[in-house]
């Protein structure tokens, strides 16, 4: 009986010890986010470029371990630097505080993992955790950056985004009939006050003329200018474009971001009232 039992404690044991190894491999303190994108529209200015990429991101709170693998493709020629920047809000540009140049392939397309110490010096968990830090790989032709992309973690509480918003003509008042298209991905940090967005557009009738983020107007109403961002806009029927703004509580007040009443217009010489708007919607 007594060996009965000691072979049943023995598994219960082993049972334990394995439970005890999967929460050490799968930590409550880890953040991930993966198919981070990869851009030249992220650039400081936007570059025009057939390079594409993405990034996959985890970061350890226990270990302050910031793991990641870049992925990249259709660069203008051979790496020339690859960094991570900061501290720096999409739309902004910022100095080197990780640079693994050296251990990356010096190929056009490629792939590279590694990890970096989150050190409270050269990288801060409360900016990395804030979306404030960004991969940059360099290359001959684009000495500044030829793709960009910002390290952001949208599963936090106090972050909420919302993907895909359609950019229309019949969400304009009154409405407009164009074959133009887009969409809009934001994130807005509660925490920061800092709204963050990348819109992609398509078939404008004519160049851009003004690019905002007007309020307060609920759907089928028009506002004023809250947040003007056409400086450094593509000037192009299509493109894409990132950037971020603080919600100050004057210009733009976090209760009415929150309910919908901000929106996204791009205008032009044929449509000066905007030829596509999309609604702020969380």
């Amino acid at each position: 009986m007594m060996k009965v039992l000691c072979k049943f404690g023995l598994v219960w044991l082993l049972i334990a010890l394995f439970a005890g190894c999967d929460d050490h491999d799968t930590p409550q303190d880890v953040v991930r986010q993966d198919g981070l994108p990869l851009s030249g529209s992220q650039e400081l200015p936007a570059k025009q470029t057939q390079a594409t990429g993405w990034a996959n991101v985890s970061y350890n709170k226990t270990t302050h371990m910031l793991t990641f693998t870049l992925n990249w493709a259709n660069l203008s020629g051979i790496p020339t630097g690859a960094h991570i920047h900061g501290t720096a809000a999409r739309g902004t540009n910022a100095g080197i505080k990780f640079d693994f140049f050296s251990l990356i392939p010096k190929t056009q397309t490629g792939t590279f993992s590694s990890s970096v110490l989150v050190d409270g010096v050269s990288i801060n968990e409360n900016d990395l955790l804030n979306g404030l830090y960004y991969f940059n790989i360099h290359t001959p032709a684009n000495p500044g950056g030829e793709i960009r992309g910002q390290i952001e973690f949208y599963d936090q509480p106090h972050i909420v985004v919302a993907k895909g918003l359609p950019l229309q003509g019949s969400q304009q008042v009154p409405p407009v009939v164009t074959s133009a298209t887009g969409t809009v991905d934001v994130m807005y940090n509660k925490t920061t006050h800092l709204l963050s967005y990348f819109i992609k557009w398509k078939d404008l009738t004519a160049t851009p003329t003004g690019s905002h983020i007007h309020g307060t107007a609920a759907p089928g109403a028009n506002a004023p200018v809250k947040h003007d961002f056409f400086t450094n806009f593509p000037k192009t029927l299509s493109g894409e474009y990132s950037n971020s703004v603080i919600v100050d509580g004057v210009m733009i007040k976090e209760t009415e971001l929150l309910n919908g009443l901000y929106y996204f217009n791009i205008h032009n010489i044929i449509h000066p009232g905007g030829e596509i708007r999309a609604q702020i919607v969380f």
